[in-house]
């Protein structure tokens, strides 16, 4: 994808979803041929062709589009395919357009308007999230731990659903920060980037962040030299994104300290 512009991927993805829609289309009517001979079977079909019909469009719209972001790393292509696109109704492309370029602002006012409104508890959570994200970069952690006492009563409130909200482990390296206990914070960062690794699970974007977290512990720890090396290696794998930019800075903190 790099090496094409917003517009092509998108004219590749929307050339991509008319295929599908055109092989749905020729599926239907093969299925409806089949109910006059087998109303069963026919009928059968179009169920799970119905059930199906999503997915294929999802995973395009991973695959061509959200890559740019997730894997590319390129805040301002991706800007550019959520303007031409769908993708700017949707409160997490916009939030993470947002996010990688560093609008703060933007992402407390898009929360601000979103929680006026009935929110199930993870879009809640989620916003959590957003908002805990912005304080961590500030670096004001006194608002961080206010977000994570809001994410565990947010959990007490719904115990159904508890399971689900305790996914976002990212809860727990706030609450490290807003504790000064950033050993755990490397412990974890290392597991965690471990796993990314061995089994290739999620994407670039997830490596970026976790290395972020651990290199700033390593700042607060004293360890100087080896934050240094962790900021770098963020600013050589994503240069467009705004951690390369936070680490930039934290790099001159370093240099100013020896």
């Amino acid at each position: 994808m790099k090496n094409k512009t917003a517009k092509q991927i998108v004219n590749a993805y929307r050339a991509k979803c008319v295929l599908i829609a055109l092989g749905y289309l020729l599926a239907l009517g093969v299925l409806i041929l089949v109910m006059s001979k087998n109303a069963l079977v026919g009928i059968a079909g179009i169920v799970v062709l119905g059930v199906s019909l999503r997915a294929p469009f999802e995973k395009i719209r991973e695959t061509d589009l959200e890559s740019v972001i997730y894997e590319d790393l390129d805040p301002d292509k991706f800007g550019e395919i959520v303007e031409i696109t769908r993708l700017k109704k949707s409160d997490r492309h916009t939030t993470l357009l947002y996010m990688s370029k560093g609008r703060h602002e933007d992402i407390l006012k898009y929360i601000e308007e979103k929680d006026a409104k009935a929110f199930h508890p993870v879009d809640k959570c989620n916003n959590l999230y957003r908002e805990g994200y912005v304080y961590f970069e500030r670096g004001e952690y006194e608002k961080l731990r206010k977000v994570v006492q809001k994410y565990e009563r947010l959990k007490k409130e719904n115990p159904k659903i508890a399971y689900v909200l305790e996914n976002f482990t990212v809860f727990d390296k706030f609450d490290a920060f807003a504790d000064d206990d950033f050993e755990y914070v490397v412990d974890v960062c290392d597991i965690d980037l471990n796993e990314n690794n061995s089994k290739k699970q999620n994407h670039k974007l997830t490596r970026i962040n976790v290395g972020f977290y651990r290199a700033v512990s390593l700042y607060k720890l004293g360890k100087l030299d080896e934050a240094r090396a962790g900021f770098e290696d963020i600013i050589a794998f994503a240069p467009k994104m705004y951690k390369a930019k936070l680490s930039k800075e934290f790099i001159d903190l370093i240099d100013k300290e020896k």
